[in-house]
Parts: structure tokens; C-alpha cells; sequence
């Protein structure tokens, strides 16, 4: 069964917010991940750096949604704790590009200084 890119992005928030384990059955086998952190091809490297990432994630608000063809761009703020115990909030656009119901690629935008010095110190 076929479903919409958009359909297909819904599901991933979905379950990556409920920290559930469907989000990776919505990965192709050669999804690539491109980011300020991290730039990985296949899905076992995504799912490996994605989920302790996923599971910092402490509250994420959805402002805007574009839908066009194949791809879902968001503007979102997402909030996760960091090792200090405290929490940063990412302001964050990402790309996803969805074919055949399925994740192709994932690009991440955001401002890594805050992260990096909440992370590294």
C-alpha cells in the first residue's frame, strides 16, 4: 500500500515522539542522514545514531509543513536533555525526501553552537 510522503513523515514524528520502534521500519535500506553532527549512508547507521538521539528528545513543537512531490520540509523546535541533566531547544528545518513509502534521505539544519557547548562543555 502506498502512502503519501506526507503520510510517511507523520508516522516517523509519531512514533519517534511516542519512542516507539516503528519509525525505523519507514527507513529505505539506503537512507542517507546529512547533518550539522553527523552525515551517515544506510539504514542500521541511521538507526544507530539516530536513536539515542530520538530518545533525548523531551518535547518537539511542529510550525509549518511543505509538502512538494517527493519531499517534506519542516520548520520544528525540538527540546532534548543533555548529559548535564538540563535541556536545549534546537530550532531545526529538515529536509526529507520519501518515495515508495519510504525514507530516501534525511538533511538537518540547525545552529550547533549551543549543542555543542551544552554537550562538550
Amino acid at each position: 500500500m502506498a502512502h503519501s510522503p506526507l503520510q510517511v513523515f507523520e508516522a516517523f514524528r509519531a512514533s519517534m515522539l511516542a519512542k516507539t520502534d516503528a519509525w525505523k521500519e519507514l527507513l529505505a535500506e539506503e537512507v542517507n542522514l546529512i547533518g550539522p553532527l553527523a552525515q551517515v549512508e544506510g539504514k542500521s547507521l541511521f538507526i544507530e545514531v539516530n536513536t539515542p538521539f530520538f530518545s533525548s528528545i523531551t518535547d518537539s513543537t511542529l510550525y509549518k509543513v511543505v509538502e512538494t512531490e517527493d519531499y517534506i520540509i519542516t520548520q520544528i523546535s525540538t527540546t532534548v536533555a543533555v548529559p548535564s541533566g538540563e535541556t536545549l531547544t534546537l530550532e531545526v528545518s529538515e529536509w526529507y525526501e520519501i518515495k515508495d513509502g519510504l525514507i530516501q534521505s534525511l538533511r538537518v539544519y540547525f545552529d550547533t553552537a549551543e549543542f555543542r557547548k551544552a554537550v562538550m562543555g
